[in-house]
Parts: C-alpha cells; structure tokens; sequence
C-alpha cells in the first residue's frame, strides 16, 4: 500500500461501512475511500506552502535516459530522509548478490521514490544504484506511490516494479487530472544499472483531484503489485514474468474492484497478457493479491476480499495455462480483522501502528521440492483459531493445486492470551525447500509496543515450524514509529530471504526511538542459528572483517567510513549490554584498521558495534 496521507475532503469522509452481520453490508463505493485514503502525500498547506517559497518546491523530474548508472551520491542516513516499507531479493544464481529497496520520503525537498541498494559481497557492503524511479514523467511531482517489488529470473535478471501517482504541481496544487500506474524496469548487473524499456507501464489510469484530495476515478487504477517468475526447468513459460494487483475503477458512481494478473514472456519486453483472477461481480471488494509460480510452471494467486459481503477472506485462484486464465477462486480461510475503517467492533488495534494503515498482508510462496504453495498473513483470528487477543502471524498450505487449504496454524510461539501483538510477515523457500517466515514481534515487552524482528523455519514442508528466533539485537519502539513520516511508519512490507546456509531478514528498523526509520539485514547462520553480522543497509559505512575471530587477546577491526564523523566502538554480550567501550571519538572518511586487546574479557561469545550518525553495524566474536 502507499505512504500517503489522508487528506479530509468531503469525499473521503464517508466511512467504510462493513459490519460482519446481515444487516450491514460491503457498501462498494465507500470501500474506495479505504483504498485512497493514504494515496495523497501532501496536505493542501503543505502544497501552498511549496508555492509560496520556491526552496521548498520539491524537484521536478528531468528524465532524459532510461538507463541510469550508479554514483553512490545519496547519503542514505541523513536525517531528513525517512525510509520505509521495503522488499529485498537474492540473485538465484549468485547468492553475493542481494538488492533492496524502500519508499524513501524526503521532507526537507518533499520528494519520494524507491532507492536501490545493492551488495555483491554477501552484505559485507552495500552500493547505492542512481536509478530514481519517481516521478514517472518529466515536469511533474509524485503525489504517493512507492510498493517496490523485485523478482529475479533464472539467469539472473532482475525486474523491479512500482506504483506512482503524479501530475504538474499546478494540477496538484489547484486540482485536475493525475495519472496512476504501475511501472517496471530491469538490471542485468545486480542492480547497479536499471532500464526501462519503451514499454515499461504494466497499468496507467487516472484520478480527479481537487484541493489536494481524491475526487474520482477517471479511468482504472491499481494497487499493490505483487511479483513472481516462473523458474521451473520443465516449464514451457519458464522465465516468464507475472505481475498480479487489483484494479479500482467507478462504473455510474459504484466503485469496482478486481484483481488481475498479467504476463510479460521470457523473450519479450512488455507484458504482453492481461487475464481477470476476480470479477467484480462474484467479489464486491478485494485487494492484498500475491503471485507464485510452483514447479510445474503454474500460476497460483491469493487475495483478500468478500464474495459474499459480509465476511472478509482470503482466496487462491491457479492457471495451468501460463497466465492466460484462472481458476474460480476459492477459499483460504476466514480473516478476522476488525479495523476501525470498516467499523466493525470490537476493534482490533495494535498500538503505535496508524489505525488506516493496519492490514492482514498476506503473502505466497511456492515450494521449491515438491508442488505445495503456501500462504501466511496477520489477523486476530480465524474461523478455528482466536489467537492470544492480539495480532498473530498465520500460515496455511496446499499440497493440490490450491483445491483444498491446511487449517491454519499460528507460527509466533510467544504465550498465547496475552494479548501481545505480532504483525506483518513474509516468508521465503530456500532451495532445499525449507520455509522461511519473518515478522515484528513484541513478546519482550511487557506493555506490548516495543518490537524485535523474529523468524522461524520449517524443515518439514510447512508441517511444524521450530522455536521462534530474534533477528534484531535493539528493539524497536512503535510509540515513536511514524512520528517523521506522518504516521506511515514502517509500512506494512518486509521480507526474509535465504541463502544454502544462511538466513537473512531485511526490515525497517526505528531503534533509534525518534521517529527516523532506516533499513536493517541480518545474517544468520543456519547451521549454528547464530547472527554472524547485522548493519544498516547504507554505503556509507561498512564492517569490513574482524580478524582473528575466535580471540584471545588482540584483534584488528577494518571498516570504512563515507564521512569524517564522530564513532563509537564496543564489545557487547549476548544480551545487548555494553561490557568494554573500546573507541569513541572523530574517525576520518576512509578505509580504517584499529587494534584493540580484549585479554580482560571472560571466556563466551560477544559482539563488536560500531556506531556513528551514519548508522551500526556489528560482527560476533568468540572469546577463548
């Protein structure tokens, strides 16, 4: 979903009016409301502002290439840029290779677009692409947008797509059309260049506004895009690539939603197929749709919606025919989430998360063994399961095309019943078929609004999952998430991924507690389940090697610096407790290597942090 603010207009005042009862039904127009009510980014005061003092005017778009190449200007930690609400992806044929990509929110320019960060060292450093996707077109702004989303191929390509809302900041300010689409590019290099081909717009449509806020649907647009390619060796589609979203458009006054998938072929440069997994009939309202492709070269798409107006689900709809037609859709499984934009009471609310911008976000996966699909979302229960009386993480699997789904099982192992809140998952298949799933987790707190990043595996296809495992070493206090980006937050996408040996979660993490969000990865060794390294992803600082590790007296620590700025190193334990400061003064931009002997430590396992303005990084040692 995007990062935008809602603005109060008389035609977002209306409420969405779901109540789970016979006498309430799905009112499809006021439904719209729901959907645009973070679309537009900036207030009307905010837009007169702008046009008052031309140093606050946000940066018109210039786009003379479609062909960008890297630089590594952007200082990703400056503190007027807020990023939030990531995806990330690992290259299939060469694991080094990682990219990953937020909504970064300027507020000091007023500008947003979807940064590319990118490793081809495992994340022992990180570049930044100058690829900026937003605005779209030359002599406008971007108004909201953002969701990026990857999928790499079988030869390594990897496709990245996005949403944009845009028009000239005239339009923006007095009001009139604006465009909306869905937009993609590709990197043959691992993310260091991107292109966008001529046709690079999977859907375009368009929105009245007036006064800064939503005031129709001119033609269909989209939200949330979701990403899959086919990489089954049997298929005759493999390296397709399908984008799946739902579409809004409004019909004589009455609002229509509809999830489609489309298919851009291996060989060809645009997407060439558009088929229909929903029809507006069947579902008064949907929206959160999910793509995989299982090894048989099938097409499984799940969505959360209502077919009968009453009750909100989620559903699985397959193609056999390399996404030229779908299956009826079919039931997943009940979703209870009582948010306070359909008024259904009691509500369910998670504190320190904006009350617009809580949803299930489900996620599929295919499995890379055998032909199950799995799902797993947030809610506060199911039809067979009423959780602990806070949000839990979910999950379910098939293992016959979609026909028929697993009772739910919660995958969070914390104490059911006391009401603690675990929230927005994702979930990865390595190659040996084990399951990944990730989410925010605040079993640590006994007031229920600081968070860890957790994850568990499942070696067993989905079957059992082990002991739940913290992937942060700060947590992150959701009280101040938001505060600098208008409540928005961390968004509601993150994403784990995985290597043959290692686990690696990829999150947007505020443990700095003033507001300020930036991207974390941790890398976890799967064979001892330990945090081998955790850094901020940002080319501005990198921790190069600890050397020698296992320690008994002195070892030297490279790493390097894009800034002159003040640093601070020490050894922590396992608990997060600073045991030996070691350095805290000005280091110079650089390369550096410093000495330090550790022979007073007792024997056991400690980690050396560095931390600066620029951010923290932290590598695990073993006394001996």
């Amino acid at each position: 979903m995007k990062k935008i603010i809602f603005l109060v207009s008389s035609y977002l005042i209306f409420s969405f009016a779901f109540i789970v009862n016979a006498q309430n039904k799905i009112n499809s127009q006021n439904a719209i409301n729901w959907t645009f009510k973070e679309k537009i980014k900036y207030s009307p005061e905010q837009l007169k502002k702008m046009s008052e003092n031309s140093e606050t005017k946000p940066n018109i778009s210039e786009k003379s290439t479609k062909s960008i190449n890297s630089n590594g200007e952007v200082n990703v930690s400056d503190n007027d840029k807020i990023e939030a609400e990531i995806h990330a992806a690992i290259n299939p044929i060469d694991s080094n290779n990682i990219i990953i990509s937020p909504i970064l929110n300027d507020m000091s320019t007023m500008t947003m677009y979807c940064p590319v960060y990118y490793t081809s060292n495992f994340g022992d450093s990180w570049q930044l692409s100058s690829f900026k996707n937003m605005p779209y077109a030359s002599g406008t702004i971007s108004m909201g947008g953002g969701d990026p989303v990857f999928a790499y191929d079988g030869n390594g390509r990897a496709y990245m797509s996005w949403i944009d809302l845009y028009g000239s900041f005239m339009v923006v300010l007095m009001g009139g059309t604006v465009d909306m689409g869905i937009f993609w590019a590709y990197s043959d290099d691992g993310g260091n260049t991107w292109v966008q081909p001529e046709r690079d717009t999977v859907l375009l449509g368009q929105v009245e506004i007036a006064g800064g806020a939503l005031a129709g649907v001119v033609s269909p647009i989209s939200d949330k895009q979701w990403m899959a390619v086919d990489m089954s060796e049997s298929s005759v589609n493999k390296n397709n690539l399908y984008v799946s979203y739902v579409t809004i458009s409004e019909v004589n006054d009455t609002a229509k939603y509809q999830i489609l998938c489309k298919t851009k072929p291996a060989n060809s440069d645009y997407f060439t197929h558009e088929a229909a997994v929903s029809l507006p009939d069947n579902f008064p309202f949907v929206q959160f749709s999910s793509v995989c492709v299982d090894l048989l070269g099938n097409v499984h798409v799940t969505f959360y919606g209502s077919n009968d107006g009453y009750s909100l689900s989620l559903f699985h709809a397959v193609s056999e025919n390399g996404g030229i037609s779908f299956s009826t859709p079919n039931k997943i499984s009940n979703v209870r989430f009582n948010l306070p934009i359909f008024q259904v009471q009691p509500y369910d609310l998670i504190a320190g998360i904006d009350t617009s911008r809580l949803y299930p976000s489900p996620y599929c996966a295919a499995s890379t063994v055998n032909n199950d699909i799995y799902i797993t979302w947030t809610a506060f229960g199911t039809d067979s399961l009423s959780g602990n009386d806070g949000a839990d993480i979910y999950f379910s699997k098939s293992s016959d095309n979609g026909t028929t789904w697993s009772t739910p099982i919660i995958i969070n192992d914390d104490a059911q019943g006391l009401g603690t809140h675990n929230y927005y998952s994702s979930i990865f298949v390595k190659q040996n078929g084990e399951i990944k799933i990730s989410w925010y987790d605040r079993r640590n707190d006994v007031n229920n609004i600081k968070a860890h990043y957790y994850y568990a595996t499942s070696e067993d296809s989905g079957v059992t999952f082990d002991v739940n495992r913290a992937a942060s070493t700060t947590e992150t206090d959701f009280s101040t998430v938001g505060s600098q980006n208008s409540n928005f937050g961390i968004g509601e996408y993150t994403q784990v991924l995985a290597s043959e040996n290692y686990t690696i979660p990829v999150w947007c993490d505020g443990r700095s507690g003033d507001g300020y969000l930036q991207v974390y990865a941790s890398f976890i060794n799967d064979l001892t389940v330990e945090v081998e390294k955790i850094s901020m992803v940002s080319e501005d600082m990198a921790f190069i090697s600890l050397f020698p590790n296992p320690i008994s007296d002195v070892t030297s620590v490279t790493f390097s610096l894009n800034k002159t700025t003040v640093t601070n190193i020490g050894v922590y334990d396992i608990a997060g407790k600073l045991v030996k400061p070691l350095l805290g003064k000005e280091i110079s931009k650089g390369k550096h290597t410093l000495d330090f002997n550790l022979q007073s430590l007792s024997k056991g396992k400690y980690y050396i942090v560095i931390q600066n303005d620029l951010g923290m990084t932290a590598r695990p040692f073993v006394k001996l």
